[in-house]
Formats: C-alpha cells, sequence, structure tokens
C-alpha cells in the first residue's frame, strides 16, 4: 500500500480498535499546514471505505486523487486479505 502521496497524508486513529470497532478510521491531513481535512473510514451501507470532509474543506483534483488512491489501495488489499 502507497504510504505518501504528494498533498495528503493519513493517520489511523489507533483509540478506536479500543472501542471494539473492527474497522479502521484514517484522519486525512494536508501535507504542507499539518491541518485535518477530514476522515477515511468504513461506510456499512456500502460495504466500501469513504471521505468523510471537515466543514468547509476546499481540495483540488490533485488532493481528491491522493484520497481516491488511499481508498482504492485500501479497499484491494482488504479483498485480497
Amino acid at each position: 500500500m502507497k504510504t505518501k502521496y504528494k498533498y495528503i497524508e493519513f493517520r489511523e486513529w489507533k483509540a478506536l480498535a479500543v472501542g471494539g470497532r473492527k474497522t479502521s478510521t484514517w484522519d486525512c491531513i494536508n501535507r504542507k499546514h499539518k491541518t485535518v481535512l477530514g476522515v477515511v473510514q468504513w461506510y456499512g451501507p456500502w460495504r466500501q471505505y469513504v471521505y468523510l470532509p471537515y466543514p468547509d474543506t476546499v481540495l483540488s483534483p490533485d488532493c481528491l486523487r491522493d484520497i481516491a488512491e488511499f481508498m482504492e489501495q485500501f479497499k484491494t488489499g482488504r479483498k485480497k486479505g
């Protein structure tokens, strides 16, 4: 799984593992300003990971590609695992 992206970095929430959650949740962080833009988490009704942006988040096409690529790689890894 690709771990480094040009505009975005992802940090897994470790605290949720204690709460009994079976899937991972990831902060989506702007690499330049270190601000959290939203989260990537499992959405049960769709049976896939989704991106949930925080209010007033503005994303360029390049940032959106980084997020989409992250989710696709994670989904592919989940299916193989």
